[in-house]
């Protein structure tokens, strides 16, 4: 790429970001992703465009904003820029009540109809350790005579090649209750060493793909029984929750479930579910 100014960042600059370059990045973010970010995230704004700037020559952060106004819609730089500016913290076994109900509640329930295949949505699956705890857990306590698929989705591209992937540092070991180690987890050899991967048995039963949840499409109506969406609320505003929570209503079955992160809420928002427990939601039938 050629860049439209001269010069470039260095290490020792601390390049300013304008405020019509702040507004008009948290306004594009806002708008391509939902991710709400308010003039207070100005050093999380500018600290996670540095890079790029420097990256494709730009002398500034208004030489980039003015190169994305260019761009159209499909422009493969929107796509980095997106990743740039999703926040994907996650861990094995996060928020371990969820997977407890799962196991105590839910499977049970759905073990008295007649369906073989339990569905599950990971709706912002980050680097995949929630969709891959899901198919622990599944594999763990759903007989033999059952199966179950995972839809493992996240705007970010980035790291949904790493949860393709499905190797991950052993530092993250520990997250794992020890119970799933030999079951579930290969561990690394050779050049390897200090990585671990998901065992076949587990990865084949995720499929891990691009979806924005602020779009109008959806992976199906009343397609799954749980729906797992969380800790992404909380970069929404409260109109993008709402479109968001009546969009998944859509993909649960009768009867089905949809955990949100336990910091979220739907306070203040209409909604047609029913509360099941803390952050655990059921739609009816």
């Amino acid at each position: 790429m050629t860049a439209t100014a001269s010069g470039m960042f260095n290490a020792s600059t601390t390049p300013n970001l304008e405020e019509e370059d702040l507004i008009y990045f948290c306004k594009v973010i806002e708008d391509r992703a939902g991710i709400s970010l308010k003039s207070t995230k100005r050093d999380l704004v500018r600290t996670r465009l540095r890079s790029r700037v420097t990256d494709t020559g730009f002398n500034s952060y208004g030489d980039y904003r003015n190169y994305l106004m260019t761009l159209p819609k499909d422009h493969a730089e929107w796509e980095n820029f997106t990743n740039l500016l999703t926040t994907n913290k996650t861990d094995f076994f996060r928020e371990p009540k969820h997977f407890e109900y799962l196991v105590q509640k839910i499977l049970p329930e759905w073990l008295k109809n007649k369906e073989r295949t339990f569905k599950v949505w990971s709706a912002a699956s980050s680097t995949g350790e929630e969709a891959f705890t899901l198919a622990m857990v599944l594999a763990r306590y759903l007989p033999k005579d059952r199966d179950f698929k995972i839809l493992a989705t996240d705007i970010d591209t980035d790291v949904l090649s790493t949860a393709q992937n499905s190797v991950y540092p052993i530092s993250k070991k520990p997250e794992i209750p020890s119970e799933y180690y030999t079951p579930c987890i290969d561990l690394g050899k050779g050049d390897a060493r200090g990585w671990f991967r998901m065992k076949p048995h587990l990865r084949e039963k995720i499929i891990f793909k691009q979806h924005n949840l602020i779009d109008r499409t959806s992976p199906g109506n009343g397609v799954f029984d749980l729906v797992v969406c969380r800790n992404v609320l909380i970069y929404f505003s409260p109109d993008t929750i709402d479109f968001v929570q009546k969009k998944i209503f859509t993909t649960v079955k009768p009867n089905g479930y949809l955990f949100i992160g336990h910091s979220e809420s739907f306070q203040g928002i209409p909604h047609q579910w029913s509360s099941a427990g803390p952050s655990v939601f059921r739609k009816g039938s």
